[in-house]
C-alpha cells in the first residue's frame, strides 16, 4: 500500500521528470531551428544568417548544463530505481548528443561565412538534399522522444543509411570538381579553400545523422532497459569512414 508521503515522493519525481524532459525536447528544437538555418544560409551564402547561427550556440551549451545539473539534483534527492534512472541517464546522453549537433551547425555556419565570399564556387545540387535528409532525421527522432515511440526510433536508426548515400554523393561531386580543376591546371588557392569547406561542411552532416541513430538506440533503451547489439545498416562507399 502507497502511503500519502510515497505518493508525494511518486508524484514530485514524476514531475521532475517531465520537466527535465521539457527541457530536452526545448534544446532538441533549438537545434532543429540551429541546422536548419545553418543549411539555409549555405545554400543561399548568405552571411549575416550565418552569423546569427554562430552567435546562438552558447544557448544550447546553456541548456546541456541546465539538463545536467537538473538529472544530477533528481538523483542526489529522489535516489530513482532501475527504470526511472534509465530514463534519468538517457535524457543526459540524448542533450549530449544535441549539443554536438548544435556545434555541427555553428561549424556549417563558419564555413559559410567563408563560402559567401566566393559566389563563383559551385556547392553541389544534392547538398540541399543532404541538409533535408539530416535534419529530417533530428526531427523524427526528437518526435519519437516525445511519444516514446520505438518504432519511429527504429525508422530513424533505419535511415541512417539514406544519409550516408547522399554523404558519398556530395563528397563525389566535390571532389570531381576539384580533380577536374587539376587536370585543367586551374590551381585558384580559393576554389581549393572552398572545396575542401565543402568536404568538412559533408562531414558534419553525416556526424549529424549518426547523432540522430545515437539518440534513438537511447530512447529504444530507455523503453526497453536494454542497449541495440546489431551494428546500424551503412550505406555510401569507400569514402565513407565510419
Amino acid at each position: 500500500m502507497t502511503t500519502g508521503n510515497q505518493a508525494h515522493t511518486v508524484t514530485a519525481f514524476d514531475n521532475e521528470l517531465a520537466q527535465l524532459e521539457r527541457r530536452v525536447l526545448e534544446m532538441g528544437g533549438l537545434v532543429e531551428a540551429q541546422l536548419k538555418a545553418a543549411m539555409e544560409a549555405l545554400m543561399k551564402r548568405d552571411a549575416e544568417a550565418a552569423e546569427r547561427v554562430i552567435a546562438r550556440d552558447p544557448e544550447l551549451d546553456a541548456c546541456e548544463r541546465e539538463i545536467e545539473a537538473g538529472a544530477l539534483s533528481i538523483i542526489a534527492r529522489r535516489q530513482p530505481l532501475a527504470n526511472d534512472l534509465r530514463y534519468v541517464f538517457g535524457n543526459v546522453k540524448i542533450a549530449g548528443s544535441l549539443e554536438r549537433v548544435g556545434d555541427y551547425a555553428k561549424n556549417i555556419a563558419k564555413r559559410t561565412l567563408v563560402l559567401s565570399r566566393h559566389a563563383n564556387i559551385a556547392i553541389p545540387a544534392e547538398m540541399s538534399a543532404l541538409g533535408v535528409s539530416a535534419l529530417r532525421s533530428i526531427r523524427d527522432v526528437m518526435d519519437s522522444f516525445t511519444t516514446r515511440d520505438a518504432q519511429k526510433a527504429e525508422m530513424v536508426w533505419q535511415h541512417d543509411h539514406e544519409i550516408d548515400d547522399l554523404v558519398a554523393r556530395v563528397m563525389r561531386a566535390v571532389i570531381s570538381g576539384m580533380s577536374q580543376d587539376m587536370i585543367a591546371k586551374r590551381k585558384d588557392p580559393e576554389e581549393i579553400e572552398c572545396s575542401t569547406h565543402l568536404l568538412f561542411i559533408t562531414k558534419n552532416l553525416e556526424r549529424v545523422g549518426d547523432h540522430a541513430t545515437n539518440i534513438a538506440e537511447v530512447i529504444e533503451f530507455q523503453l526497453s532497459g536494454g542497449w541495440r547489439t546489431t551494428q546500424r545498416p551503412k550505406g555510401g562507399d569507400a569514402l565513407q569512414s565510419k
